[in-house]
């Protein structure tokens, strides 16, 4: 198991970045506002709240490619393997 996560700095940009190439007009700030949000109401939350399992490897994905990040996931399966 991996619980992948990133700083709300980096997911807000990519999240901004995203909307943008689809020509979506928001703030970054807003953005960033609504995961804040978002991750205080998932983390909270009554019934499977968002938090990483005792047996989960943490991943922060913050400052990693997609391809960095994937190679290191390969790593973690080959080493379970």
């Amino acid at each position: 198991k991996i619980f992948l996560t990133a700083n709300i700095e980096t997911r807000a940009q990519r999240r901004f970045d995203e909307l943008k190439r689809k020509g979506n007009a928001v703030s970054l700030e807003e953005i960033k506002q609504n995961l804040a949000e978002r991750d205080k109401i998932d983390s909270n939350r009554s019934d499977s709240p968002l938090k990483q399992a005792l047996d989960a490897i943490l991943l922060d994905n913050s400052n990693l490619t997609p391809d960095k990040q994937s190679l290191i996931v390969y790593e973690f399966a080959k080493q379970k393997l």
